[in-house]
């Protein structure tokens, strides 16, 4: 998630009420040290191993993309300038910025700002929604496709502003549009990226969250499965 900068989410959301962390510390034996560094997930997708302070924030302004993937995550003694933290699903909210790597879980239901691609298209696995196993292409904005790095999502030359509709519960449709001063946007279901699925083939994706937790796609239909039994049909059962 971005932090650090003039970057502030000035989005109102309501608290959590209570947070996952104990329940994980508990069940896989973290040291009780590793909880002030560590921070649980709102459902356990796979054990996050704790990490030195040192290892989670990464850098990605322009004068340090030479790097190699594997010293992204590093630490910096300037934590004021704009970076990338590593952050549990459950501290996400409405309006931050996320930059989402290969092989990882989208945490949210997110708009897509940038990709890694030279067409700014990302690549996800769907099989959580709606079981198909192809992968499919999502495009990012065109006109936020300039915010490549921490440093462009903190800018405030850089400010936007996303209307979109209340939550729904169709997977297919997007109504929202994005405004860059006088002109907007539109934007649908294929520049967006829904909770649950799985980035593929994509080294990464900027994207802003615009639902989370109840409010996302996968959770607004996750009901309990009606009966395909009729009511005659129970009441027979137990006489017959």
């Amino acid at each position: 998630m971005l932090a650090g900068g003039d970057f502030v989410n000035s989005n109102v959301m309501q608290r959590k009420s209570k947070t996952f962390v104990k329940g994980v510390m508990r069940t896989y034996g973290f040291h009780k040290k590793s909880i002030q560094r560590l921070s649980g997930r709102e459902e356990l997708a796979g054990v996050t191993t704790p990490v030195n302070d040192t290892s989670h924030v990464e850098y990605d302004s322009n004068e340090e993309a030479h790097l190699a993937p594997s010293s992204m995550f590093r630490g910096h003694p300037d934590k004021k300038r704009p970076h990338w933290k590593k952050t549990a699903w459950e501290d996400v909210s409405v309006g931050d910025f996320i930059k989402i790597m290969d092989n990882e879980s989208i945490p949210a239901d997110i708009l897509i700002c940038s990709t890694s691609e030279e067409e700014n298209v990302a690549f996800v696995e769907t099989k959580n929604l709606d079981g198909e196993t192809n992968l499919k292409s999502r495009n990012a904005i065109p006109s936020l496709t300039h915010l490549r790095t921490a440093e462009d999502c903190a800018s405030s030359h850089n400010t936007f502003r996303v209307e979109a509709d209340r939550p729904d519960t169709n997977m297919y449709r997007l109504n929202a549009a994005v405004r860059v001063g006088e002109e907007a946007f539109p934007v649908d279901i294929q520049m967006a990226l829904l909770r649950g699925t799985v980035l593929r083939n994509t080294k990464w994706v900027i994207g802003l969250v615009l639902y989370t937790g109840e409010d996302s796609r996968i959770v607004m239909n996750s009901g309990g499965t009606p009966s395909k039994r009729s009511k005659v049909e129970r009441q027979m059962n137990p006489q017959v």
